[in-house]
């Protein structure tokens, strides 16, 4: 076993999936679509510090699926991750519900190991809560993400798989859920 910075030890030959909802975004506006809102400066800070927590955690992500939104799209420009391979800007995460982001993440290469999906709620709070295993994990984080799925949290899973293919509803292994309040009081 290897230990990153994270909340719990990990394993070299897992799958892993991270889940990072939009930061908060303006309101809906006369004359501005859904897909076109931006962040709010608020929202633009807490994607920030969401990339600095992520940014120290092991392993980082290889790959990210990202709504084509402005405010998502923006949250991962805030959040300035390093050395990211891969970004897809993925229609189908827009708006999408738990079995389409999962069907998302299903379809990614082989080659990459750790996702970094950036989306919204509810599709977002029904996978999260649909891919953790209710026995393993990190329990507290598990009460937390079932309460609620607030706008710049992470989600973080490890499966016991080797090919994406297999990542199934109740068999991910919660291993963190970080809200931006919880970086702000640190």
């Amino acid at each position: 076993m290897v230990h990153g910075a994270g909340d719990t030890p990990y394993r070299s030959d897992m799958k892993r999936v991270s889940l990072l909802r939009h930061a908060e975004a303006a309101d809906a506006t006369p004359g501005i679509q859904d897909l076109d809102r931006p962040l709010t400066p608020r929202g633009r800070e807490d994607a920030k510090l969401m990339g600095a927590f992520l940014a120290k955690r092991e392993p980082l992500p290889d790959i990210v699926l990202c709504s084509p939104s402005a405010r998502t799209r923006e949250t991962l420009d805030c959040a300035r991750l390093p050395d990211l391979k891969e970004t897809i800007l993925n229609p189908a995460i827009y708006h999408a519900s738990a079995e389409q982001i999962l069907a998302a993440i299903k379809a990614l290469p082989e080659s990459s190991d750790h996702v970094l999906v950036v989306g919204h709620n509810p599709g977002f709070h029904d996978l999260a809560v649909n891919l953790a295993a209710p026995t393993t994990g990190d329990a507290g984080a598990l009460k937390r993400v079932t309460k609620k799925f607030p706008k710049g949290a992470l989600a973080s899973f490890e499966f016991d798989i080797d090919a994406w293919r297999g990542a199934e509803f109740n068999v991910g292994r919660l291993t963190g859920f970080t809200r931006p309040k919880d970086l702000h009081r640190r």
